[in-house]
C-alpha cells in the first residue's frame, strides 16, 4: 500500500500533464502565436491580433471556443495546433475549409506529432507552466480584467 501511494505521489510530482490548471483557447492562441511565430507577431500583440494571425495561416482557433470560458484546451486540441504549426513550417500544409488539415497517414493530431518527433509532452508542460504563472496578460486585457 505504501509503495502504491509513493508511486502516485511521484507521478503527481513528475507528470506536468496532470497539472491542476485548465488552459483556455485564448491562452493557447497567445502561446502559439508569440512562441512559434515570434518573428511575425510583435511581443505586444493583443489576443485578437494573435487569433487573427493564426486563423489567417490555417491554424484554426474557433471563436466559439475562444469566447466560452467553460471550454478548456485538451492535450488533443494542443496537438492539433502544434501539428498545424509544424505542417505550416515544413511547407506541407494543405487547407480544407480554411484550416490546415491532418495528413491522412496519421490517425489523430497526437499521432501526427509522435510520428514527426514533436515533443508534445515538453511543449504541453511549458504551456501549462506559463498558464499557472499567469504569463498571458493579453487574455486578461481582452476580457476586461487588465490594463
Amino acid at each position: 500500500m505504501t509503495k502504491m501511494i509513493s508511486i502516485l505521489i511521484a507521478l503527481l510530482l513528475v507528470s506536468p500533464v496532470l497539472a491542476v490548471s485548465e488552459p483556455t483557447f485564448a491562452e493557447l492562441a497567445v502561446f502559439c502565436a508569440k512562441g512559434y511565430f515570434k518573428e511575425y507577431i510583435p511581443a505586444d500583440a493583443s489576443l485578437d491580433r494573435c487569433v487573427i494571425f493564426l486563423n489567417e495561416k490555417g491554424i484554426c482557433i474557433s471563436l466559439f471556443d475562444l469566447m466560452d470560458a467553460e471550454v478548456k484546451v485538451t492535450p488533443e486540441d494542443f496537438a492539433r495546433v502544434v501539428g498545424q504549426s509544424t505542417l505550416l513550417f515544413l511547407g506541407e500544409a494543405e487547407l480544407a475549409g480554411g484550416c490546415i488539415k491532418k495528413p491522412q497517414d496519421a490517425k489523430s493530431w497526437v499521432d501526427y506529432c509522435l510520428l514527426n518527433d514533436v515533443s508534445l509532452k515538453n511543449l504541453w508542460s511549458r504551456f501549462i507552466l506559463q498558464v499557472e504563472n499567469g504569463a498571458f496578460p493579453e487574455v486578461d486585457v481582452f476580457f476586461g480584467g487588465g490594463s
